[in-house]
């Protein structure tokens, strides 16, 4: 049954994954010349209702000599078989996936000779039509008999019985195409899921570029620390790339699923043999009808049955053309929908200039794929703009095209474009597995410590200067000095000796309270000390010298005066009292006397 032509078998097969893993049956073959060794031929199954194919097997050396009138399909031994180059057969055998080479000669089980049923719907559809002529001749045996069928009950018994047993193979066949139907629809729940899950790791990107936003006042703070960020927003990409691999690795998950549609294939072999079956049980009634030719009569009644049931069939049979047709007519609007993209032999293209966007799921909350990137809801989740920036979420976080400065910028923009900042909320931020604002925090106590210990040490150095750094009337000479800074007060303790009249040696210490100050790299004590000698050069100029003799002489004129002054400054106060009238005149006897 030749069906396919060779140029459809030879041509490549373009494949559209929608995703789907559902157990499917396949309905094509697809034989191609190898892409690299031109001698050998690649098989692949092909289920045309999901747009989905199957790499098989490679043949070695059969692609140049290969007969297409001679090879066949064998659905009952499920064999692929391939005419060569030297005439004889190579046989692939689909169960076991192994080749069986140079076989002598090929007969197919269905027909009884040489032929391929490389469609495997046709198969079906084929075996029915068969039955359909076979009850038709049988019609025009009953008739041509109608007379001669008296004793012939129970064969007739016989044959309602095998009627029945079709008919309960087609009602097995229907609820295994309902089963297929329900993993079809437990794989697109599947993919909801896996889309949900997506969403989730988009929700978390976005919560960790909120958390990045709540550093970026302490991190301007520290221009140290911005290289530091700069590598943690590697380390970020790395983690989106993470993710990518995460939905790849779903990815791989659905084609995984996609095997198991090959399962499907062993159910169809099944249902190939129960069809022989019937087609024997059918050559068994016809012998037993030429046998009871003349015994036919009284059996009107059974017969009238019997062509009920024949409609009935007939009816089922309609019904499932119709089915094939309108899988047909859906396949033929999938081909429409997915072609080879103009001038490539690798790409397939969906859609056109004005069918351009793919919509999944209903009209709540459903998610939009075009040529810019992907919403949900009609709020963005992933797109690529016309200037080549990556925006993820609907208030966007965005990875920039163009490297500026010398590095990647990303940034955060709401839905109107304006820039908004980022914000790291809830997750602690790491840069080469440090926190972030562990480090802020750390710094920001080295600061304050660093604070505190420069005021400590100015402290130190005032309560330092306050002490005596020479000795000039006795051989030692030391002191206490304090000192104060912002909120530090420091006490000093000091000595100067004079060594010599021209050198003078001088040392000290001072204390703060509070202890040493921690700064992250080193600590600032809470003590102080210094040491330090005075040199003095030229002439040394030493002050006059008196002797204790002159020295009491000096003090006893000294007192003479002083007491002379007392008198004259009693006699011009009395004097100050005449002028003013109120010194009587004895007073003044009393003076001349003297």
């Amino acid at each position: 049954m030749r069906s396919i032509a060779s140029s459809i078998l030879a041509s490549a097969l373009f494949s559209f994954g929608i995703g789907f893993a559902a157990k499917a049956e396949w309905d094509f073959f697809s034989l191609e010349q190898h892409t690299t060794n031109s001698g050998d031929l690649n098989i692949y199954q092909f289920d045309s209702s999901a747009g989905t194919y199957q790499y098989l097997t490679t043949g070695d050396n059969l692609w140049s000599g290969m007969s297409w009138d001679e090879t066949f399909y064998d659905p009952i031994d499920n064999e692929l078989w391939i005419y060569n180059h030297v005439g004889i057969f190579d046989v692939y055998d689909l169960d076991t996936d192994t080749w069986t080479n140079d076989v002598a000669a090929g007969t197919n089980n269905i027909s009884g000779a040489n032929g391929f049923y490389l469609n495997n719907n046709s198969n079906v559809r084929t075996s029915i039509t068969t039955n359909q002529t076979n009850i038709t001749s049988n019609d025009a045996d009953i008739s041509t008999n109608a007379t001669n069928i008296t004793a012939n009950t129970t064969a007739i018994t016989s044959n309602d019985s095998d009627i029945s047993t079709n008919a309960t193979n087609i009602t097995a066949n229907t609820t295994a195409i309902t089963s297929n139907d329900a993993d079809i629809s437990t794989n697109a729940t599947n993919i909801t899921a896996n889309t949900t899950a997506i969403t989730s790791n988009d929700s978390d990107i976005s919560t960790n570029a909120t958390n990045i936003t709540a550093n970026t006042t302490a991190i301007t703070s520290n221009d140290a620390d911005i290289s530091t960020n700069a590598t943690n927003i590697t380390a970020n990409t790395t983690a989106i790339t993470s993710n990518d691999s995460d939905i790849s690795t779903n990815a791989t998950n659905i084609t995984a699923n996609t095997t198991a549609i090959t399962s499907n294939d062993s159910d169809i072999s099944t249902n190939a043999s129960a069809i022989t079956t019937n087609q024997t049980n059918i050559t068994s009634n016809d012998s037993d009808i030429s046998t009871n030719q003349t015994n036919i009569t009284a059996n009107t009644t059974s017969i009238t049955s019997n062509d009920s049931d024949i409609s009935t069939n007939a009816t089922n049979i309609t019904a499932n053309t119709t089915s094939i047709t309108t899988n047909e007519s859906g396949i033929a609007v999938l081909q429409a929908m997915l072609k080879p993209k103009e001038g490539s032999t690798s790409t397939t293209r969906i859609g056109d200039e004005t069918q351009n966007t793919l919509e999944i799921g209903g009209d709540t909350n459903p998610t939009t794929i075009d040529q810019e990137g992907i919403s949900v809801g009609g709020s963005n989740l992933i797109k690529k703009t016309s200037t080549g920036d990556i925006h993820i979420g609907r208030h966007s976080f965005v990875i920039g095209n163009d490297v500026v400065n010398g590095a990647h910028p990303i940034w955060a923009e709401d839905d109107n474009g304006s820039k908004i900042p980022l914000n790291i909320s809830g997750s602690d931020l790491q840069i080469n597995g440090v926190s972030v604002q562990g480090q802020i925090n750390t710094n920001k106590t080295n600061i304050n410590n660093l604070g505190e210990g420069v005021a400590n040490s100015t402290a130190l150095t005032a309560a330092l200067t306050a002490l005596p750094q020479v000795s000039t009337e006795s051989k030692l000479t030391c002191g206490v000095g304090t000192g104060a800074y912002s909120s530090s007060y420091a006490l000093g303790v000091g000595c100067a000796s004079k060594v010599n009249e021209k050198v003078n040696v001088n040392f000290g210490g001072s204390y703060v309270g509070g202890g040493s100050k921690d700064y992250g790299s080193g600590s600032l004590d809470s003590v102080a000390a210094k040491a330090g000698f005075v040199f003095k050069f030229g002439k040394i100029e030493k002050p006059t010298s008196i002797s204790m003799k002159e020295k009491k002489a000096l003090q006893s004129e000294v007192a003479d005066l002083k007491a002379q002054n007392i008198a004259l400054i009693s006699r011009l106060e009395k004097l100050e009292q005449i002028a003013l009238g109120f010194t009587k005149s004895t007073d003044l006897a009393s003076i001349s006397k003297k």
